[in-house]
């Protein structure tokens, strides 16, 4: 494309990327610096245009915004990055007249879609631009901060909204629930039940309408994983991403994965779940119990997750509802929000989560999630698997999350007196 081409297109996102009223703000996002590369991935409509557009808020200079979805853009080809460059000079020197201009960033949405993209970034990053870019596609930009960007990069990895943020979307406020009344309690316990029913895209959380969530999970499958890898028989990846959505929080087969999808191949079953991952579509944590160290540890089973809570009802609204299965994936999306190492325990009774905190090799935290901890038989089962995992590891302390039951309980164990703390999810997730 010619530069005469390329620069109406690119000036017209200017106006609307330089908006930043009415943005709620990303938790954790708030303070980044311009310098080096910032590689920000996530499902698609989880906001990270939005999450741009903040960054850009909070930095002086030159801003240019590009996005690589706009289909005016979809020929743009390397020859373009020159032009490109020539633009973003020119807006710089035009502000560089009425401000003190700095530093040019470039904001560049769902690079992915650009060939040769690594090579531009690489140039822009050498030549001292400060550079956000985003992704739809994990794997992408991934292989590429391990290799040609180490050292120079960071990633940040963002999400469909927690819990505080959509209180900040619908209240502007995010309260403390140690300073809550019962009252105030109640009416907070009834905002996150409809938080944890419709999930966390921005846009489900404006109007409640869930069914978008059933036009994501299309567009991520036709758009992000059909288009993105040229897979022919879209049919049998969709009964694949539906059943597996439809068992969430669950261990799954590949003889019923066969069975379910139709596809009789298992190395084409692996990579199709690899592509749904690379996507957003799920997310899959491995059984973590102690090995020897000669034992090879090939093919260890997983437990697999929906990218976010409002996908289960949206793809599958006949499928039998099972709360539990959702409340453990709402628990396990608020914990990779806190950027933890996720595992699951199983042995004799099985612990929903273990936890290691980032870039250690030691379990810090075991995970119970349990709707209601009221029955006797669901109390023995949930402490029995919790108290298993805490003894496999040396832990004093186990934590069970529950829609809205509290208590401390204190149980023997054969190595002492184990601490167990139950409480509310939603407190939980406001601390």
């Amino acid at each position: 494309m010619l530069k005469s081409e390329i620069k109406p297109q690119i000036l017209s996102h200017q106006t609307f990327f330089q908006n930043s009223s009415g943005l709620v703000p990303r938790i954790s996002f708030s303070c980044l610096e311009g310098s080096g590369i910032t590689f920000i991935s996530g499902p698609l409509h989880a906001g990270k245009t939005s999450l741009l557009r903040q960054i850009s808020s909070d930095l002086q200079g030159a801003k240019i915004y590009i996005d690589f979805e706009d289909s005016r853009l979809q020929e743009l080809g390397s020859e373009s990055f020159q032009a490109i460059e020539e633009i973003a000079a020119e807006i710089h020197e035009n502000e560089s007249e009425s401000n003190e201009a700095g530093q040019i960033y470039y904001f560049l949405d769902e690079i992915h879609n650009v060939p040769e993209w690594e090579t531009w970034i690489d140039r822009l990053n050498m030549q001292g631009a400060g550079i956000f870019v985003s992704s739809s596609n994990s794997s992408l930009t991934e292989q590429e901060l391990s290799t040609r960007f180490a050292g120079r990069s960071k990633i940040l990895k963002l999400f469909p909204f927690s819990f505080k943020e959509y209180l900040l979307m619908k209240y502007s406020r995010i309260p403390k629930p140690n300073l809550l009344t019962p009252s105030r309690c109640d009416e907070m316990f009834c905002m996150f039940l409809q938080y944890f029913e419709n999930g966390g895209f921005p846009d489900v959380i404006k109007t409640g309408d869930i069914r978008i969530c059933q036009k994501y999970s299309e567009e991520i499958l036709q758009k992000g994983v059909a288009a993105g890898y040229d897979i022919q028989d879209t049919n049998a990846l969709k009964k694949l991403a539906i059943f597996l959505i439809s068992n969430m929080a669950c261990e799954y087969s590949f003889d019923t994965l066969k069975k379910v999808s139709g596809i009789e191949d298992e190395d084409t079953i692996r990579r199709y779940m690899d592509y749904l991952v690379d996507n957003f579509l799920l997310y899959r944590i491995p059984k973590l119990n102690h090995l020897p160290d000669s034992e090879e540890k090939t093919d260890t089973p997983c437990k697999v997750y929906a990218a976010d809570t409002g996908f289960f009802k949206a793809v599958y609204p006949n499928y039998p509802d099972s709360l539990g299965l959702r409340f453990e994936n709402l628990v396990f999306l608020e914990l990779l929000r806190q950027e933890k190492q996720i595992f699951y325990f199983r042995n004799r009774n099985e612990c929903d989560f273990l936890i290691k905190e980032k870039d250690s090799q030691k379990v810090s935290a075991a995970i119970q999630t349990c709707i209601h901890f009221g029955s006797q038989a669901v109390r023995e089962r949930e402490v029995l698997g919790l108290m298993e995992a805490m003894e496999e590891y040396g832990l004093e302390e186990g934590l069970i999350l529950t829609m809205d039951d509290e208590e401390v309980l204190k149980i023997e164990g054969k190595d002492g007196q184990k601490r167990i703390i139950v409480k509310s999810v939603w407190k939980w997730m406001l601390e």
